[in-house]
């Protein structure tokens, strides 16, 4: 599936790094197949490391701010009591929390990207700065576990 949206980028006449760096910002495909097409494509691994973290990162900030405004919508309705268990939760685990965000950002298994990370990050309630900053963290992380997994194991991953 990667490989096709890959392809059907560059068929139209996107450059090879646009082609990574919006492959790396999809939800479903995200970093993992950003990291395996950009070394199809013989990119370097200093390349590979800033495209794909950035990419990845792009879409981050504006899940944080929209979903959490969502949240404090949805804290007037009826969600109000799990928001505030949450908000509770927070307060108890701060330091923990962020740990926890860094390790699963950093994690390279499906539905353990970017997208999912900023999503949970909103809804424990975690200040913008810290969640970017243990989401960023792990997401560089995840780029080296990427690129270590592709070269010991290149016919493993398919794009």
């Amino acid at each position: 599936m990667g490989g096709n949206i890959a392809f059907g980028f560059l068929g139209i006449g996107f450059p090879d790094n646009i082609t990574v760096f919006i492959v790396s910002m999809l939800p479903f495909l995200g970093l993992r197949s950003g990291v395996v097409l950009s070394f199809f494509m013989g990119f370097g691994i200093i390349r590979t490391l800033v495209i794909c973290t950035i990419g990845s990162l792009v879409p981050a900030p504006f899940i944080l701010i929209l979903f959490d405004r969502m949240l404090l919508r949805l804290g007037r309705g009826h969600i109000s009591r799990h928001v505030r268990r949450i908000a509770r939760t927070r307060r108890r685990n701060g330091e923990r929390l962020f740990v926890a965000l860094f390790v699963f950002a950093a994690l390279p298994l499906p539905f353990t990207s970017v997208w999912v990370s900023s999503v949970l990050a909103a809804m424990l309630g975690l200040d913008f700065k810290t969640s970017m900053l243990a989401i960023g963290a792990g997401t560089f992380a995840s780029t080296i576990l990427m690129m270590i997994f592709a070269f010991i194991f290149p016919g493993l991953f398919w794009i």
